[in-house]
């Protein structure tokens, strides 16, 4: 299968996982193993959809997509589907709005009204320290291309990249990297825009990318392995040094994010629960060394799409928990580490 054959595919989220036949119908929103945290539902299904993930794909497809999980598990798709502003005052995620994806805002409390940003099929969302929104957007034709837009002002688009199927852009911290991700007929593969001199450099195999520190030497990393698992990586591209941080026989691990001070990584992965003994996706965190490995939620539901609050206090990220319908809302929890 090519990969513009399934562009569409990728990108278009389930509205629920009912249909997987993974999950029992589970409407609590809290699992005792999950005490401490403080869980906070942010958003309101019947306000507001919320963009999740999707599952169940097959393993020809997951070699060759961003697909994350363990063949001998479970396949979902990643994408970044949650931003927190710089200042931690606002949040970006996906919704779907006559029937074509887009980007919302919304504060961070659990009050207050959503604005569209994005009026385009858009996917994949990053709220930069430059006060905008990065995103790819689906052109046609099985291209994406990576655009950006005023987080909270205007509806003028700036278009980045062209003619290629191009996905989850992020900015670096310094403002001055723009990392994505760029597919061909050998898979997905990590590249990075000069945002000065619109310079465009390949740098390694992968998706999912996530700078560390200023952005100049490093990120983290997604890679599937032949053997069907999802993996973290930490790849400097200017010394060549590569490092496997997690990895597990029966699980996945995907969509990371690096905290502020560059101390502990965030992400989703694969775990089966006490609840009903079945596979899903939590949220774990670990060092930076690829040490302290802790699975922070535990709910039979889906808990995926995990970013960080600006402070390092707080974790938010999407969770079908609590909802009849199995609908996607934001949540916050404390970081007790």
């Amino acid at each position: 299968m090519k990969i513009s054959s399934f562009a569409g595919a990728l990108f278009l989220v389930a509205l629920s996982v009912s249909s997987c036949g993974i999950f029992n119908k589970q409407v609590d929103m809290y699992v005792p193993e999950e005490s401490g945290l403080n869980l906070q539902k942010i958003s309101d299904e019947s306000k507001n959809f919320v963009v999740g993930a999707s599952f169940n794909v097959s393993f020809k497809e997951f070699a060759k997509t961003t697909y994350s999980g363990n063949k001998k598990s479970m396949f979902w798709s990643s994408q970044r589907s949650l931003s927190v502003s710089p200042d931690g005052e606002s949040l970006a995620y996906l919704s779907v709005l006559n029937k074509q994806t887009n980007v919302m805002v919304r504060r961070t409390t659990s009050t207050g009204v959503s604005t569209q940003r994005t009026f385009r099929d858009a996917t994949s969302c990053f709220w930069g320290v430059d006060g905008y929104l990065y995103y790819s957007n689906y052109v046609g034709g099985g291209n994406w291309q990576v655009e950006s837009v005023n987080a909270t002002s205007g509806t003028l688009m700036r278009q980045l990249t062209n003619n290629n199927h191009d996905n989850t852009p992020i900015l670096s911290a310094d403002g001055e990297t723009l990392y994505f991700v760029r597919f061909d007929n050998s898979g997905p593969s990590v590249w990075m825009l000069d945002i000065k001199n619109n310079t465009l450099t390949s740098c390694s195999r992968g998706y999912m990318p996530y700078p560390v520190g200023n952005g100049k030497e490093e990120f983290v990393c997604v890679r599937n392995s032949s053997e069907g698992k999802s993996e973290i990586w930490l790849v400097n591209f200017v010394s060549g040094q590569e490092t496997l941080l997690v990895t597990d026989k029966e699980k996945g691990f995907s969509n990371p994010c690096v905290s502020k001070d560059g101390e502990w990584i965030v992400f989703e992965g694969t775990a089966k629960s006490s609840v009903n003994k079945r596979q899903n996706v939590d949220i774990f965190a670990m060092k930076m060394d690829g040490t302290n490995l802790i699975q922070l939620t535990y709910h039979p539901e889906v808990d995926c799409s995990p970013v960080w609050s600006p402070d390092g206090k707080a974790i938010y990220f999407i969770s079908s928990r609590g909802s009849r319908d199995r609908a996607y809302n934001i949540w916050k929890m404390n970081f007790l580490y």
